[in-house]
């Protein structure tokens, strides 16, 4: 199926080729020049995450942060190159052993990358089946990438593109919320569509409208913008769905403006290190550089004649390593036996035991946690910037299994209260188990280099969480108080559910208050630089609110849960929704750098924020 879309790829780009004008000089960028950023980008993330080279960059950073900030990178590298991706995809999928992903979307995204990484998980499938069409249209659009790609589904490719055509909104563009068409929706929808093109009028008809719109939208500069905000992720949408249909961006006068195209406006935002942000003249932003990157990448793949970024060529099966014990050795082992029944820590980094994802267990289970009640006596578990009360059962790491290791642990824990830091006594521990490993393997005469190395690789992933990873009691994190150093103004911030005020019969009533009103409005000072959701985390720590968020990295955090309130709980469109002076803005709570006077709302939202009034737009 997938060849099969390729092919049809390739007649969409022929068509639209011959009806479409093109400019008569050549590209502003040459191929060289776009092949140029992309590098630089992976260059940037290689360099900053310490990693020796690009695959030490996958199996190290990018497996640590499997299910996290890590599967669109995967995506744009397995799509551009030849690497090794078992380690990122062993974690990922030991992630999703245990995480709890409520949203449709990102199982999809998950299921994307377990693909673009050579899984044969179930779990793809799985997502196939039951995701389709639950979170409204970019659900939708991410399922039919599944579709595209052989993926079998509880609905066929032409049901989804179906319901993906009866939502286009009379501009001819598509939205998550509202009349007016999107333009990364828009734009992110036309790349689900591209493989559909060449052979269904309607899907044509529908594209054609959509790409109306876009040029409609485009600015001066060549980019585009979101909410009244310019941004290079909106750009970069563009050229990913351009170059799914063979349009050359650069070429084509419906997307030249005052001689500048869609990569001219991306570049912007380029910073000087080669990576991207996401506010021109601000830092480093990773959503605003992963995009960046893949839409690059999907550019080359046009100019080469390769499939569009999303139908993903099929990565290599895993190869098994030689063993390397003498014959005899070999002969003497057990009918059946082989080199992988040692430990899961011998056999792989990235194996069951000792893979990066169950080294950080302990962050990633507590960010990505149930919308459960917690037990009575908690702590909390700050992995990066993210934060999440959970019960103490899951503040241990799952790496260490047995009684006694989880006692040593615990007691380790218990040893920060007194002398104020674990850290020490936790890292002590991952090497002794380290150096027993290693004896057992002498022992069982398994003496392969490569054994050792993966086990004092797997302690060192270990030590890395460790470092990462911050447990407190609740008395330690709820300190009443938040000082603020170098306050430089302050903002006012107030959490509210009046949307399901009214919800006292439900199974969550219990934290659903009456009026509504979780925190009334309330005056926090301010540090240069801090987010609104620094500002909620002032607030959580200040008034004992509990708060469920996942990501961290780079400002790249999502909130799920406010006071024991979780998204997805009154319906598949409900969650929180936070706004700034009245206003739902373009850009994560973690990249919102607040100012002096600001008004925050945290609001819970039963329809994608579309049951809330907003003063305006951003």
């Amino acid at each position: 199926m997938r060849i099969k879309a390729f092919t049809l790829c390739l007649t969409a780009a022929a068509a639209l080729c011959l009806s479409t004008p093109l400019t008569a000089g050549a590209a502003s960028h040459t191929v060289g020049e776009i092949q140029s950023l992309a590098d630089g980008i992976v260059a940037y993330k290689v360099s900053s995450s310490g990693a020796a080279g690009v695959q030490d960059w996958i199996d190290g950073p990018l497996a640590q942060g499997a299910g996290v900030a890590s599967e669109w990178y995967i995506v744009g590298l397995s799509q551009s190159g030849s690497y090794d991706f078992s380690a990122y995809r062993n974690a990922l999928e030991t992630y999703l052993e245990t995480a709890t992903v409520y949203s449709a979307t990102a199982r999809q995204k998950y299921a994307l990358a377990l693909k673009a990484a050579g899984s044969s998980s179930d779990y793809i499938s799985r997502t196939a089946s039951d995701s389709i069409g639950q979170l409204g249209i970019m659900s939708w659009d991410y399922g039919l990438h599944l579709l595209n790609n052989g993926v079998s589904g509880s609905h066929s490719p032409k049901e989804v593109v179906n319901g993906i055509l009866s939502m286009q909104l009379p501009d001819g563009g598509w939205a998550v919320i509202g009349e007016n068409g999107d333009v990364d929706v828009t734009a992110m929808t036309i790349t689900a569509l591209a493989p559909h093109y060449p052979y269904n009028g309607a899907v044509q008809q529908a594209v054609n409208a959509g790409l109306e719109l876009l040029s409609q939208r485009q600015l001066e500069s060549g980019g585009f913008a979101t909410m009244g905000a310019e941004n290079p992720e909106s750009s970069a949408q563009v050229i990913t769905a351009l170059s799914a249909l063979g349009i050359d961006c650069q070429q084509d006068d419906r997307f030249i403006k005052e001689g500048n195209n869609p990569i001219d406006g991306m570049l912007k935002f380029r910073l000087g290190d080669g990576s991207f942000t996401h506010n021109e003249g601000g830092s480093f932003n990773d959503s605003a550089t992963v995009q960046a990157y893949y839409s690059l990448v999907a550019y080359m793949r046009m100019t080469q004649g390769r499939s569009p970024l999303l139908i993903l060529d099929k990565q290599p099966d895993p190869v098994t390593e030689p063993a390397t014990e003498p014959p005899a050795t070999q002969a003497a082992k057990p009918s059946g036996t082989a080199e992988s029944t040692a430990p899961a820590a011998v056999t792989s980094p990235a194996g069951t035991a000792a893979s990066s994802a169950a080294a950080s267990s302990s962050a990633v289970t507590a960010v990505s946690g149930t919308a459960e009640t917690p037990t009575e006596t908690e702590v909390s578990v700050s992995f990066m910037t993210s934060s999440y009360t959970a019960a103490e059962s899951t503040a241990v790491p799952e790496t260490f299994t047995t009684a006694a290791q989880t006692a040593a642990v615990a007691q380790a824990i218990e040893g920060q209260k007194k002398s104020g830091s674990y850290k020490p006594f936790a890292i002590i521990i991952a090497a002794a188990f380290a150096v027993i490993l290693s004896l057992i393997l002498l022992a069982c005469g398994k003496r392969s280099w490569k054994n050792f190395l993966a086990v004092w690789l797997a302690a060192a992933i270990a030590a890395a969480v460790i470092l990462l990873t911050d447990i407190r009691s609740p008395e330690d994190y709820y300190t009443g108080t938040v000082t603020k150093e170098n306050a430089v103004g302050k903002v006012s911030m107030t959490i509210r559910c009046d949307t399901i005020a009214d919800q006292q019969d439900s199974e969550y009533a219990e934290h659903i208050p009456e009026d509504g009103v979780i925190l009334e409005t309330t005056d926090f000072e301010f540090a240069e630089g801090d987010s609104v959701y620094t500002i909620l985390t002032d607030a959580a720590r200040t008034f004992g609110i509990q708060t469920d968020s996942r990501g961290g990295f780079t400002g790249m955090v999502y909130v799920a849960g406010i006071d024991y309130l979780y998204e997805f709980q009154f319906g598949d469109l409900s969650g929180w929704i936070y706004h700034v002076n009245g206003v739902a803005p373009s850009v994560g709570c973690g990249e919102y750098i607040v100012q002096d006077g600001d008004r925050i709302e945290w609001l819970y939202t039963l329809e994608v924020g579309n049951d809330l009034v907003q003063e305006g737009t951003k």
